[in-house]
């Protein structure tokens, strides 16, 4: 029981640390609280109590991955926009 709390705390937190990083990077002002860091928690201390361990770091790591690269998609997106003349808010 220990395990799964601690594994929890540890993806929870990971992924509201890569959460912001991104909103951040992005320009985001306000959002709503993302779901997504309760799922990758609840994901890691399943994963961790099941598998292993190591999945929680590998989690994470998907996690921050597929992050940067709907970051990378904004940032083209944006781009796009401001050749084609739009500004973005």
């Amino acid at each position: 029981m220990p395990g799964l709390v601690l594994h929890f705390l540890i993806g929870s937190a990971g992924a509201l640390g890569v959460f912001l990083i991104f909103a951040w990077l992005s320009g985001e002002k306000r959002f709503s609280a993302p779901f997504g860091v309760f799922f990758v928690g609840f994901s890691c201390a399943l994963l961790a109590h099941y598998l292993s361990p190591w999945a929680t770091p590998a989690v994470l790591t998907a996690y921050g991955m597929a992050a940067f690269q709907e970051y990378r998609n904004f940032r083209k997106a944006v781009r796009q926009l401001q050749a084609h003349g739009a500004a973005p808010d």
